[in-house]
């Protein structure tokens, strides 16, 4: 093999590399895009009109600091004709919230943002979170995220989860 066409062949995989590595990195999604990504979703896949709040626009809002939050607002702010982005926590609180995600929470948690956003399809983490009254939750299932939905908490919001969402969702059961 001539030096010339090392040097040639060298060149071309470095510059398959150059080009390869980047895209595989943006194909893998971890599960912090994937969840921001889902609750942008969900304002698509849900329905306010049995509530009484506008949806002219969708006020996503976020009750804990994490990175689900800080993806969430980077979606938000690329539409800002469709959505507005809040941390309740930054001092200055919407008075409406379609979609409220928060990390973890217990029941008290929980029941305080249910009073204070009756309307908000509130979302969080794990099965645990559903259990004490949450709307939706991320689960991992065969080591994917996947949206657990109560049904009857979601009621009580008098928010319309539409069957596109259900169809890709675990349903909880409740416990009678």
């Amino acid at each position: 093999m001539s030096p010339r066409f090392s040097i040639l062949a060298t060149k071309c995989l470095v510059a398959l590399v150059v080009l390869i590595v980047p895209l595989l990195a943006q194909a893998k999604v971890d599960d912090v895009d994937l969840k921001a990504v889902y609750l942008f979703r969900f304002a698509l896949l849900s329905d306010w009109n049995q509530t009484d709040i506008a949806t002219d626009h969708i006020d996503y809002c976020v009750a804990q600091q994490s990175d689900v939050g800080l993806r969430l607002e980077a979606i938000v702010a690329t539409k800002p004709d469709m959505a507005r982005f809040h941390d309740i926590l930054s001092g200055v609180a919407p008075s409406v919230c379609h979609i409220l995600f928060i990390e973890n929470g217990d029941e008290a948690i929980i029941a305080n943002l249910h009073v204070r956003y009756p309307n908000a399809l509130l979302v969080g983490n794990g099965v645990e979170f559903v259990a004490n009254g949450g709307m939706v939750a991320f689960i991992k299932v065969r080591n994917r995220i996947r949206p657990l939905i109560s049904r009857q908490n979601v009621e009580k919001s008098r928010v319309q989860i539409r069957s596109q969402l259900l169809e890709v969702s675990e349903i909880y059961e409740e416990a009678t």
